[in-house]
């Protein structure tokens, strides 16, 4: 009896451990996967909202001097006018669950999956893809994007007419 409680103890916490490693140490499971009919999809869903894509990676000195400012604007500017989405280009799902932890981005964050990468045309992060209110392309940025120059666009695109 004492040894069968001591197996099922055994493997319940391995369980654990696997699905802590796969999932990340604050339960990232929730992250998912996008392609780029997955970003056209959730861009058209969010009609009549500035949409803002920050493509990054977790290894990317200028994504990590980014990101700081997204997080401020999303903090300012409201999320039934604008949504603000990230989507990371790691290769290795568990770097970014430990960036996530550190970062404590407030808005979704998703990983690069199937042809998002060719079909969006990103050739190097940080990138930046700015969605009007009719979800046109109204901004394609490759590289460090200041937080002020960014609030000055989203401000632009919500005073126009949608």
């Amino acid at each position: 009896m004492r040894i069968c409680l001591y197996s099922c103890l055994a493997a319940l916490l391995l369980t654990v451990a696997f699905h802590r490693a796969v999932a990340g140490p604050s339960g990232h499971e929730d992250v998912k996967r996008i392609d780029a009919s997955g970003l056209i999809n959730l861009v058209a869903a969010e009609n009549g909202k500035v949409v803002v894509v920050n493509i990054f990676a977790s290894w990317c000195p200028p994504c990590r001097e980014e990101i700081p400012g997204l997080i401020n604007l999303r903090k300012d500017f409201s999320a039934d006018k604008v949504t603000f989405i990230g989507v990371s280009v790691d290769k290795e799902p568990k770097a970014l669950y430990t960036y996530l932890d550190e970062m404590h981005i407030n808005y979704p964050v998703l990983l690069a999956a199937g042809d998002f990468l060719q079909r969006t045309g990103v050739t190097a992060v940080p990138q930046l893809l700015v969605y009007d209110r009719k979800g046109d392309l109204q901004i394609n940025h490759r590289g460090l994007v200041q937080e002020a120059m960014l609030r000055s666009a989203l401000n632009r695109l919500l005073e126009s007419a949608p």
